[in-house]
């Protein structure tokens, strides 16, 4: 049984389309749309080129899928558009079945966790008029305990703090995330966000009437989402671009509590003494700090983060409820690498197409392990592509974590703040001698405090945290080259960011590759058997 699961929109402001085929409940294709069409999230698209993709990764045509699923049930207008659509682009529609969007959310990570029971908390903008959501999980069956209807919406609150403070909504919470640090929690945003009984409280007094006329999804990050130059209580708002004052970070670390705060206590709300397992989904979920506090609570035996917390995502959720519904369902897991992959031929054409200086090594992870170790910046290209927003190994830029320069140098490379942090990629049995007492971390999903004297500098955040990801044991090429590298620098661990920079979507195919290698100060790029460097001939 195929079911072909798809996020987007025909032209609304809605972001992050992606598509993701299974094949009686197991993942054969996941993608992005915005990594084919090269334009960030996507905005107002539907996931042509990743619909493409994943019919031809399963060697089949739309005729052969048994069940669309798509992650709304409150579009009224949208199910005779999508029919027309499908028709038009693929010459065929399937049977589709719309799925309440946070229970998209939940299923994109409880189906996938491999756990027989769990609490799960769904947390965004909003999706289906929902914001946030409650359910318990017992075998293939998800119940709703309760929804929190916009604008009671901890996704809302960060995205108005991020516009505060002069970066895009919807795209740069990340930024405000990293920002705290540099603050302390002193100011008092209780009368913008507030709890009342675990259950978040939002001020609609304090958005710009445009947020409230329009629905949520048609906002975009174009239109303001508040209503004054300073909101009461609050610092005058920061110009994007503008000077970061102490203020603005103070305003960061604030929102950056609340947020957490808020995200606990609604967990606490519906937490009963017979919950050992807890999911996150939702794209409040992708805030790792938040995550990680509510990991190192220890109130759970296990948590386990969506591996596509925001609303790519729910196009693998709603795959799985119809799957679900038809008794299939995934082992738990434990990487995401559904994506494109190119043979060795295509990587030599493609090089040799560009005219530039390349050997073909036999062993990729030794030699790109050496060059790290010789303080080298290298680009990693191998396998397939990522699902989802962080880079684990497939799509990677890579340096030693050891020493401070290189976060500023891959900053630069990325055309990053220099305030941004950056996460580890750790062997996994290493995982316990750098951070404490740590949780299950495939995904990159939570930030996590740093042992003391910690090796991985460049990787730990000026507060004492990281992000890692830890690498299984495998013989996978990435789990190879860190194994290379803690033999050459005794640091069990590299730094690991997304293979792109700017505001660009992370590279696809060899050819991007190649282009990003050559228009950044990288040092090498190794990509399958062909190591790139840009040494004189």
């Amino acid at each position: 049984m195929y079911v072909l699961g798809m996020h987007g929109n025909l032209g609304k402001a809605e972001h992050d389309p992606a598509a993701v085929l299974l094949r009686d409940g197991q993942i054969i294709a996941a993608a992005e749309e915005e990594r084919f069409v090269r334009y960030k999230h996507a905005v107002g698209l539907m996931p042509d080129a990743a619909i493409r993709f994943c019919l031809d990764q399963a060697g089949i045509s739309i005729r052969d899928v048994d069940q669309v699923a798509f992650p709304r049930s409150t579009w009224s207008d949208f199910p005779p558009r999508l029919d027309a659509y499908l028709w038009y682009n693929f010459g065929h529609t399937p049977p589709v079945t719309f799925v309440d969007h946070h229970l998209a959310h939940a299923a994109s990570a409880y189906l996938v966790s491999g756990f027989d029971k769990s609490l799960i908390v769904t947390v965004d903008q909003a999706g289906d008029g929902t914001s946030c959501a409650a359910f318990r999980a017992d075998g293939l069956r998800l119940k709703r305990l309760e929804a929190v209807p916009f604008p009671h919406s901890l996704g809302l609150f960060a995205a108005l703090v991020t516009q505060y403070l002069g970066f895009r909504s919807n795209h740069d919470e990340y930024k405000v995330m990293g920002l705290a640090p540099y603050g302390s929690p002193t100011i008092d945003v209780t009368h913008i966000l507030d709890r009342i009984a675990g259950l978040p409280q939002l001020a609609s007094d304090v958005l710009h009437p445009e947020v409230m006329r329009r629905h949520p999804t048609f906002h975009t990050d174009q239109l303001p989402m508040f209503r004054a130059d300073r909101l009461p209580g609050l610092p005058p708002r920061r110009m994007p671009g503008g000077p970061l004052s102490d203020a603005h970070r103070d305003l960061a670390a604030s929102a950056q509590h609340a947020i957490t705060s808020a995200l606990l206590g609604f967990i606490a709300r519906h937490r009963d003494e017979e919950d050992r397992r807890l999911c996150l989904a939702g794209g409040v979920a992708e805030n790792s700090v938040a995550a990680g506090a509510v990991a190192s609570a220890r109130l759970f035996d296990d948590v386990y983060v969506a591996p596509a917390c925001g609303d790519a995502g729910t196009a693998l959720g709603a795959a799985l409820v119809v799957a679900a519904e038809h008794g299939n369902r995934p082992a738990r897991l434990t990487h995401t690498k559904f994506g494109p992959e190119f043979a060795d031929s295509h990587v030599a054409e493609a090089v040799r197409n560009s005219g530039v200086r390349f050997t073909e090594t036999d062993d990729p992870a030794a030699d790109a392990a050496t060059l790290i170790a010789e303080q080298r910046i290298v680009a990693w290209f191998q396998g397939r592509m990522e699902f989802g927003p962080r880079a684990l190994g497939a799509r990677s830029l890579l340096a030693d974590p050891s020493t401070k320069v290189m976060r500023e140098r891959v900053n630069q490379i990325k055309r990053r703040e220099q305030f941004r942090p950056f996460g580890p990629s750790v062997l996994a049995e290493h995982m316990p001698a750098l951070f404490t007492d740590p949780p299950a971390a495939p995904f990159m999903s939570f930030t996590l405090p740093t042992r003391n004297h910690t090796p991985i500098v460049a990787a730990t955040h000026v507060d004492g945290t990281s992000r890692p990801q830890a690498v299984a044991r495998d013989n996978s090429a990435y789990r190879r080259l860190i194994e290379h590298v803690h033999g050459h620098t005794g640091t069990p661990a590299v730094l690991n960011t997304s293979l792109n920079s700017g505001w660009e979507p992370i590279v696809t195919t060899p050819e991007q590759a190649i282009a990003f290698f050559y228009a950044s100060s990288a040092d090498a790029l190794v990509i399958n058997r062909f190591l790139l460097t840009k040494e004189a001939r």
